[in-house]
């Protein structure tokens, strides 16, 4: 059945199998390591049961499609707690296997990001795919800040110190960023981006969960990613230097 489910899964191109395994401790191994997106489990497997291994591999990956195989109808009940987005019956057939591929290839297309940004090399953020213009090249700046402290909050202080260094600390440049804040939270409105950015009284954040980000993917596995990163990170901002240095060093 397992080798069915292979080749099934080889022949439909939107599906990279990128792993079979004989047992749970396999499967959760490689997930430590590795980025997976789609998850097709046996309920009944040795070491750790399929219900306790997809709960854990929703901890490593809230947004995995996982799909269940049982030859007891008596285990949907539990398969529906869990909220698993599928389950087949065995013995399945090739239709079963491609349906619920089909099932899986749209619940991933609903739950990937529509805002991404690109922090290697020159910034830009993206929407649908196509890039979004800013208004004010310091609210640029400003969100480009606010994503290399990978969702931290960023003070006003530091702010005006990254942005307007030669500025005096007055209220001159407190307006400035005011203004660019108002700027940056002006132009993700017009677009409907109303979780990204956030604001406090003297400090600025975003929402890491919102923007799809090529640093914060590298981040979580540097080894699998590693095309990802050349050398160049935030050029246009003298800034991005600490971090590049801190990346160059680790990695």
């Amino acid at each position: 059945m397992r080798r069915k489910l292979e080749e099934a899964l080889d022949s439909i191109r939107e599906v990279d199998v990128v792993g079979s395994f004989r047992s749970s401790k396999e499967a959760l191994e490689y997930a430590e390591k590795n980025t997976v997106e789609f998850a097709i489990l046996d309920i009944e497997m040795p070491e750790i049961n399929g219900l306790d291994l997809g709960k854990r591999l929703r901890e490593a990956f809230p947004g995995i499609v996982l799909i269940y195989t049982t030859v007891r109808v008596d285990w949907i009940a539990d398969v529906i707690r869990m909220k698993a987005d599928y389950c087949m019956i065995k013995p399945y057939s090739r239709y079963d296997i491609e349906d619920a591929a089909e099932r899986a290839i749209l619940l991933s297309k609903r739950q990937k990001k529509h805002l991404t940004a690109h922090m290697f090399g020159r910034f830009d953020v993206f929407l649908n795919g196509q890039v979004l213009h800013f208004k004010n090249a310091k609210s640029k700046e400003l969100l480009a800040l606010c994503m290399d402290r990978c969702g931290g909050n960023v003070s006003m202080e530091e702010v005006i110190d990254k942005l307007w260094p030669e500025r005096a600390y007055d209220e001159k440049v407190k307006r400035l960023y005011r203004k660019a804040v108002m700027n940056l939270q002006g132009t993700l409105r017009e677009k409907g981006i109303t979780e990204l950015f956030q604001t406090a009284r003297g400090s600025c954040h975003i929402s890491k969960e919102e923007v799809e980000c090529d640093y914060y993917t590298y981040l979580i596995a540097p080894e699998k990613n590693e095309k990802m990163f050349q050398g160049d990170y935030l050029f246009d901002y003298s800034w991005g230097e600490e971090t590049l240095a801190n990346l160059m060093n680790a990695y």
